[in-house]
């Protein structure tokens, strides 16, 4: 055990305060059983002496009159605090070495009510004290907040004027303009200097509200939603520090890769480019797959302001064809990027395949990369399907064909494993010159999109399994089993639509070879509702999360996987390459130590931090594509369109287009009648409406604030039979209690 471990131990041990000299005594003690001969040094004792200090500031240890005790063994907690409707919940995690000497990390989660929240928002660090009982803990300060810049609109109080948060979790606090403002206008604040307990002096760095500007409309959008905004000055001031180029230091210490084919395969709007990839023959008839992924944590140190930044943007927000980077420009689209013809810094993961695309070795290596070329993922798609060669491409055709060969044989065997092969089509809408949208078109994956998926999912297993193999900490991304309940409803929607499926939820459940196969049934009989029945499914999925417990990943295939290919716009990988400098990488065996144990303590946080954000992240994407999905059918009131109904509820149906577009059809309450089970809208009088049914609609309106674009049915096209003939008894008894209503009128 080092010091730090050693102390933690003992005092984990102790159930009341000790004093310094006591807690000295104790460490030598302890220590002798490892070395008989161990007498603590000067420098010992000034060590001790630091780490106390330390834990005081950081609140793992308290101190009262008696000496020294591990905060978790008094009433107080630190955390994290999360506010909701009802209050506030405060995640607390705690670390300790038990008798076995391993680490030990234990997570918390406190209930304080919305009484007892304080001056805390959202975010916020605080002390709580739990010893009022259980739902009744107490915030009894803020330690740390880090909110970054805020969205409001401008109020005014007599000749002072305020900006009114438009996020409810911040409402909580003051926000003062100085000089006159315009009352109403939305605008960004950075919050310049503290005026007192939850009240600040604003400075506007954004005004917007332009109603004319759809981007502007866009960025108000997933600022409501949650997406933080704008970088902090002391960020932006460690940005002026970072080199543009590599330096000779730089490169102490790792390999010279920059004479290897390396090259990059991305979107044709990409700036920040994460990953690069290269592929040899070795001698012995195996390949040698490389994946090199930008090394962030070399111009980020950990926990400076740009690091803290990234910590808490948790992600990179793209929509509505613009990016809000999780780092500085001048690094996700510089330094960090993995651009080609420059030198680049690099974490790699070198793989030994051999024919049957069985991995036989793996190395985790620090390199100097020069990418030979950065292509798109169009032009490799030509070459690959059509053999269609852009000149530039010519000299790599050859490794391109050899890539591609691999990774459908990584495909073949991941889907062996049992991985599901879930293809959704990602809308993407086409703007004129003044940000509108004007078209919208359903984009699939192709041979270069898998090609670079399937490299990366091998490249984030095989690190996963590299650390772990060494006792090193590891944020994982794990997706377990499917929802029982959904998955039910789902099968009962498939036998109502005429298309039943073979198989039960328990045999799913089970077996993920059923899984497979009900995909590939809903993908031969879905027909129109193909794209509708494979988004149910993927509901009917637990979500993948972030966490340091690993339960595998169901829908890859891998029993171990992390995220780690995108260090530059995912807080995880930033996080794993992280932990994988400081432990797997560091020389010195004791310093090693206290980083893997430190890490044990933290990586619990960056994981929650990075589930949180990103489920922020998903938010924003479904807003916006919902806001531009209304621009578009703004011009368009009044045209006709054909679609199919995807489900029904209680106030009538939702539909999709033919371009994946969705929209609602409002029906009248008293004609008809809502069968959930039957997955109908059944009326005596008029139609009655099935899911599945095909329909020919009218645009009629689009809510904005609601987010719904209405329709009205002009007529049905085709009618889904088989729910039709499951609804005739109920439409008979529907019938005759209507003509006894009637006879017992008269």
């Amino acid at each position: 055990m080092n010091l730090k471990e050693c102390i933690d131990w003992i005092l984990k041990k102790e159930k009341r305060a000790i004093s310094k000299n006591q807690l000295l005594e104790k460490i030598t003690l302890l220590k002798k059983i490892e070395d008989n001969s161990f007498e603590l040094t000067e420098e010992d004792i000034k060590k001790v002496q630091e780490i106390l200090i330390e834990g005081l500031e950081d609140w793992t240890y308290f101190k009262t009159p008696d000496g020294y005790i591990l905060l978790c063994k008094t009433p107080y907690r630190k955390g994290k605090i999360t506010i909701d409707g009802r209050g506030g919940i405060v995640t607390s995690i705690n670390s300790y070495i038990d008798k076995e000497g391993d680490q030990v990390v234990v997570e918390e989660k406190i209930e304080v009510p919305k009484e007892n929240i304080n001056s805390a928002i959202d975010g916020d660090v605080v002390l709580v004290d739990t010893s009022l009982g259980i739902g009744k803990a107490k915030v009894v300060e803020v330690l740390d907040r880090n909110m970054g810049n805020v969205l409001g609109e401008i109020t005014r109080l007599g000749n002072q004027y305020f900006v009114k948060p438009l996020n409810k979790k911040q409402e909580s606090i003051t926000i003062a303009l100085e000089g006159e403002q315009i009352e109403g206008q939305r605008v960004i604040v950075s919050l310049k200097k503290t005026a007192g307990e939850n009240f600040y002096i604003g400075e506007i760095i954004e005004k917007l509200e332009h109603k004319d500007d759809p981007k502007e409309e866009a960025l108000i959008e997933a600022l409501q939603c949650g997406m933080p905004y704008g970088f902090s000055e002391e960020s932006l001031e460690q940005v002026k520090k970072i080199p543009l180029t590599v330096t000779e230091k730089d490169k102490e210490g790792r390999l010279d890769f920059t004479d290897w084919e390396i090259i990059s395969i991305d979107g044709s709007d990409t700036k920040d480019k994460d990953d690069c990839i290269s592929l040899h023959t070795l001698p012995n008839g195996n390949q040698l797959l490389g994946v090199e992924i930008a090394d962030v944590s070399h111009y980020v140190p950990n926990f400076s302001p740009i690091h803290k930044e990234a910590y808490r943007r948790g992600t990179s927000y793209y929509f509505d064809g613009s990016v809000n980077p999780q780092l500085p420009r001048e690094l996700s689209n510089g330094i960090c990027s993995l651009n080609d013809g420059v030198e680049r810094l690099t974490m790699g993961v070198l793989m030994e395949i051999d024919s049957n695309a069985n991995v036989v070795s793996h190395s985790l290596v620090l390199n100097v990369i020069k990418s030979r070329i950065g292509m798109t993922y169009e032009k490799v798609n030509s070459l690959l399907k059509d053999k269609i060669i852009d000149p530039e491409y010519q000299a790599y055709q050859e490794t391109l064909e050899k890539m591609a060969a691999l990774a459908k044989k990584l495909r073949k065997k991941r889907m062996q494993r049992g991985a599901l092969e879930l293809e959704k089509p990602e809308l993407k809408f086409l703007y004129d010159e003044n940000g509108y949208p004007i078209d919208v078109k359903a984009c699939y994956q192709d041979v270069a999109e898998k090609l670079i998926e399937e490299f990366m999912l091998l490249a984030n297993s095989n690190f996963a399994e590299i650390l772990e193999a060494e006792g090193i900490p590891v944020i994982y991304r794990v997706h377990g089993t499917p929802n029982r309940e959904k998955l039910k409803e789902l099968l009962k929607l498939l036998d109502k639509i005429g298309i039943p499926f073979a198989f039960s939820v328990e045999d799913i459940c089970e077996d993920k070879t059923y899984l497979q196969l009900l995909i590939a049934h809903i993908k031969e009989k879905g027909g129109p509702l193909k794209d509708v029945l494979i988004t149910r499914l993927i509901r009917s999925m637990s979500p993948a999360i972030y966490s340091t417990e690993n339960i595998g990943h169901y829908g890859t295939g891998f029993s171990i996987y992390c995220h780690f290919t995108s260090p530059i716009r995912r807080l995880a990988d930033d996080t794993n390459e992280r932990i994988a400098k400081d432990c797997y990488f560091e020389k010195d065996e004791e310093k090693r130590k206290r980083a893997i144990y430190e890490w044990k303590k933290l990586a619990p946080d960056y994981a929650d931090q990075a589930t949180k954000m990103e489920m922020i992240q998903e938010k924003v994407e479904k807003n916006v594509k919902k806001l531009n999905a209304i621009n578009y059918f703004d011009r368009l009131v009044g045209e006709e369109f054909e679609a199919v109904v995807i489900s029904v509820n209680e106030y009538g149906l939702e539909i999709q287009l033919n371009n994946l577009l969705e929209g609602v059809v409002l029906l009248d309450q008293e004609e008809y009648i809502y069968q959930p089970k039957n997955f109908s809208m059944i009326s005596i009088s008029n139609t009655s409406y099935y899911v599945g049914d095909r329909l020919k609609v009218k645009l009629v309106s689009t809510d904005k604030e609601k987010k719904q674009i209405h329709f009205s049915v002009l007529e049905k096209i085709q009618e889904n039979e088989a729910l039709a003939n499951a609804n005739k008894a109920m439409k008979r008894k529907l019938e005759n209690k209507r003509m006894i209503k009637k006879r017992d009128f008269f």
